[in-house]
């Protein structure tokens, strides 16, 4: 049941809060317009699926948006509080300042596991949709400039390679748009030693089933030393195997560029112990992660404003900054010892939370007031 005093609070930090969401939300927005919105009018993309993109990318950026409007606005509300001697005159009545707070501590609780629904539910979701509007625009304009639908999207030299079944790909050219392409080859290993190749000038991918087919090709075998015994040409064979030509793309992308489904699909499908998606595991974790960051913002605020004076309430907001850049910064050097296995990937991503935890804890109990 909440008090008067609670409820008081709770208001005068929703107030804050979503006055800056929306400051927020709406710089990014427009941020993202100026970059996408010329080009998906010159490419002849409809009004409601615009409509559809911004839409969707909104709950992407509040992922981004919702712990720092939380850090901002706690401190803002308690410094104001502070500086109108409401403080003081709760704790002259009696009150501690975890039983004044616990408002606020009940708002961080509930924004915590609204984040990591929204990280492991939603996110991936819209993350999905938004790529797949990107490239549905990109599919029409590509049409309208070319006769050929296995033009549409083309990428050269897709290579791939499963360590757990030990299967190597190469196709020379492959249109994500028809899920076609030519000169394909697929090697099948057994302790790094190659054991078969297939080698074909056309292939396809159903995703309906996950089978590959390739048309118009030999098979190759080979003894213990690698060297090729026999080969049986095929006019059309096929698999089923869990590879797919958007995870093959996937990796080629820059880490920064990956959505939290792509991120998601790398790293469910590579072994832990595969070194070579390292990062990935860490930028993945670290999405996750991240919502704990709103239980560190409370304790680190309550601190920074309420051991002070009657200041500006400005000061706590100019604080924020530097503590959010402190937050951020720590996140580069978990990544950075991840990478060099200094640390495992889980250790890594929570590498900002922990340190911040601690200096939240050591400030609380030297500067909060009794």
């Amino acid at each position: 049941m909440l008090r008067r005093i609670d409820r008081y609070i709770l208001q005068e930090w929703l107030k804050a809060f979503f006055i800056v969401i929306w400051l927020t939300l709406g710089i990014l927005l427009l941020e993202d317009m100026s970059r996408n919105l010329k080009n998906f009018i010159e490419r002849g993309a409809s009004f409601q699926t615009v409509a559809t993109y911004y839409t969707l990318i909104t709950p992407n950026c509040l992922g981004t948006v919702l712990p720092i409007a939380f850090f901002i606005s706690i401190l803002y509300t308690l410094n104001v509080l502070q500086l109108n001697g409401e403080i003081i005159a709760l704790r002259a009545s009696g009150l501690t300042v975890l039983s004044i707070t616990r408002s606020l501590w009940g708002a961080a609780v509930a924004l915590m596991l609204l984040l990591f629904l929204f990280n492991g539910y939603l996110l991936p979701y819209t993350s999905r949709t938004t790529q797949n509007i990107h490239q549905q625009i990109d599919y029409a304009a590509q049409k309208r400039n070319t006769q050929e639908d296995n033009q549409i999207d083309v990428q050269d030299n897709l290579c791939f390679y499963n360590p757990t079944s030990e299967r190597l790909w190469r196709i020379n050219r492959f249109s994500l748009y028809t899920q076609t392409g030519t000169f394909a080859t697929v090697t099948l290993l057994t302790k790094g030693q190659e054991q078969k190749r297939l080698e074909a000038q056309r292939i396809t991918f159903n995703p309906a089933d996950h089978t590959w087919h390739l048309y118009h090709g030999r098979t190759w075998y080979f003894d213990d030393q690698a060297n090729p015994t026999r080969f049986e040409p095929f006019q059309h064979t096929h698999f089923t195997c869990e590879e797919t030509p958007q995870l093959m793309h996937c990796i080629t992308k820059p880490l920064k560029t990956l959505g939290i489904h792509e991120l998601r699909a790398i790293t469910h499908f590579f072994p832990r112990n595969y070194r070579h998606f390292t990062e990935h595991r860490i930028q993945y974790a670290s999405i996750l992660a991240s919502p704990f960051i709103c239980l560190i913002i409370v304790l680190i605020a309550i601190p920074f404003s309420l051991n002070q004076v009657r200041t500006n309430p400005v000061v706590g907001v100019s604080k924020a900054a530097g503590l959010l850049f402190l937050y951020y910064a720590l996140g580069g050097i978990g990544h950075v010892l991840g990478g060099q296995r200094f640390l495992p990937a889980i250790a890594a991503a929570w590498f900002p939370n922990i340190a911040l935890l601690v200096a939240g804890i050591v400030l609380y109990r030297k500067y909060a007031p009794r």
